[in-house]
C-alpha cells in the first residue's frame, strides 16, 4: 500500500521535477520504502538468529580431604627416626603413611623426597650385597 502511493507520488512529482533531481526523489523514495519493509517485517524461524548456548554451571574442583596433620607428623617422624637407626624398610613405610595422609602438604613433599632418597639407597645396598 505504501509503495502504491510513493509511486502515485513520484508520478506526479516527474511532471514537475529536473531529471537530476527526479533521480534523487527516486533514491530517498527507495531507500524509505526499503527501510519500512526492513522495520515491519517479522524475522521467519528460519531467519531469525542462533540463541547463545545457555551457560553451564561451573565445574567445581573436589574439595581436598581434610588432613590430619598430627598423624601425618607421627608418620613422619617416625621414618626419620628409622632412618636414623639404617632401618629403611620400616622408614619407607612411614614416609609412605605421611605421604597417603597428604600428597600435597609440605610435610607430604618432603615424605616423598626422603622416599625417592631410600629407593636409592636401597638400590645401591641391593647392587653391593649381588656383587
Amino acid at each position: 500500500m505504501r509503495f502504491n502511493h510513493a509511486l502515485t507520488t513520484y508520478a506526479f512529482m516527474v511532471n514537475l521535477m529536473s531529471i537530476a533531481f527526479k533521480k534523487s526523489i527516486l533514491c530517498l523514495l527507495l531507500a524509505a520504502f526499503i527501510s519500512s519493509c526492513a522495520s515491519t517485517r517479522e524475522k521467519s524461524p528460519a531467519v531469525q538468529e542462533p540463541k547463545a548456548p545457555t551457560a553451564h554451571k561451573p565445574v567445581v574442583a573436589p574439595r581436598p580431604r581434610p588432613v590430619d596433620t598430627e598423624a601425618q607428623q607421627s608418620y613422619y617422624d617416625s621414618g626419620l627416626q628409622h632412618y636414623l637407626k639404617e632401618d629403611y624398610d620400616e622408614a619407607k613405610k612411614a614416609f609412605q603413611q605421611a605421604v597417603q595422609i597428604g600428597p600435597d602438604t609440605a610435610l607430604g613433599l618432603k615424605a616423598k623426597e626422603n622416599l625417592k632418597k631410600i629407593a636409592q639407597i636401597l638400590k645401591t645396598l641391593y647392587e653391593i650385597e649381588s656383587k
